[in-house]
């Protein structure tokens, strides 16, 4: 099962370019800003955000905005995009049919990091989300393998039943064998009495017969 796991994991790496982290303007908290985003199959909202939360819990803490349906890490040191200087991370998770989508929002203070004025900044995100999209891929493909797994210890559980039960069959058979084997000698026994039977019948005809013939005889007169 781990080398499952392995090679499972191995092909998400083998898959996974640039080009599967998206750019473009999403509506947030602070109107149309540039986000990076990534599609994950398989993930939801609590582990798209856990997984997240794993991977900055060095930079911060995110707070939830419930009413923008967002999230915020404020005053933020993040070295490889602005040096010294501080950063807003907002972030924003999306639930769809059989995948989540996380969005990313870096606001240098004044403007939010774009590809056309950000190259260097932009590569650092999209190298982070590339990480976290293994991440949350990893973790997506582990609870799948626990489910298989499941599904197979089941399926052996169902199989070691039906093996006993086989058992408990042959157990009565070896009895019934034992019981028609005793049977069949009662049945010899039986065929040698009722002929010892029939012989002590035929005596006590013979008998019966005697007293018949004394009982005819009396009173008559012999000549």
């Amino acid at each position: 099962m781990k080398s499952v796991l392995t090679l499972s994991i191995l092909f998400v790496c083998s898959i996974l370019s640039a080009q599967d982290i998206f750019e473009k303007k999403i509506s947030m908290s602070l109107g149309s800003q540039n986000a990076y985003y990534v599609d994950i199959p398989g993930a939801d909202k609590k582990m798209m955000l856990k997984i997240f939360e794993d991977l900055t819990k060095s930079y911060g803490k995110s707070k939830e905005n419930k009413k923008a349906r967002e999230y915020l890490m404020t005053q933020t040191r993040m070295a490889a995009i602005n040096g010294s200087s501080p950063v807003d991370v907002y972030t924003k998770i999306e639930e769809g049919k059989g995948q989540a989508t996380l969005y990313m929002f870096v606001d240098m203070g004044g403007s939010f990091v774009n590809t056309d004025d950000n190259p260097n900044q932009a590569q650092v995100i999209k190298q982070f989300m590339e990480d976290y999209y293994v991440d949350v891929r990893k973790k997506v493909v582990s609870e799948e393998l626990k489910v298989e797994e499941k599904k197979q210890a089941d399926l052996e559980k169902d199989l070691k039943k039906l093996r006993e039960k086989k058992e408990d069959y042959l157990s009565e058979i070896e009895k019934c064998k034992q019981k028609i084997i005793e049977m069949e000698k009662n049945i010899e026994k039986n065929i040698v009495d009722q002929g010892t039977k029939e012989k002590e019948i035929d005596t006590q005809k013979v008998s019966v017969k005697k007293v018949v013939e004394k009982l005819n005889n009396l009173g008559k007169k012999v000549e």
